[in-house]
């Protein structure tokens, strides 16, 4: 099972801002108005999207997520911490149910 992560925003040169400040160094971006990354250790996205919302006083970005490539979710701040535990709920009991 796979969690991809969607980010977008309007602004010119807000994603690539965003990313390099992120990854603490510099990112090279095909196109300037999206970015999408497939998390095959989908608890790991997590990171990266409590970054988007805890700061979008700083930046205009819009971040989605898909599960396996299913049906875009937007993440909000009022709606992250739910989601946020919602992928722990999932993933992490997924991944106990593949070891006993």
């Amino acid at each position: 099972m796979s969690l991809t992560v969607n980010l977008w925003s309007r602004k010119e040169g807000e994603l690539k801002r965003f990313l390099e400040s992120y990854y603490e160094g510099e990112v090279q971006m095909i196109e300037d108005d999206g970015w999408t990354y497939e998390y095959t250790s989908p608890l790991e996205a997590v990171d990266i999207i409590s970054a988007v919302v805890d700061n979008n006083d700083k930046y205009r970005i819009a971040v989605c997520i898909q599960i396996d490539g299913g049906q875009l979710f937007h993440l909000t701040p009022e709606n992250m911490n739910d989601t946020i535990r919602d992928i722990f709920l999932l993933f992490y009991n997924e991944n106990r149910l593949c070891y006993n």
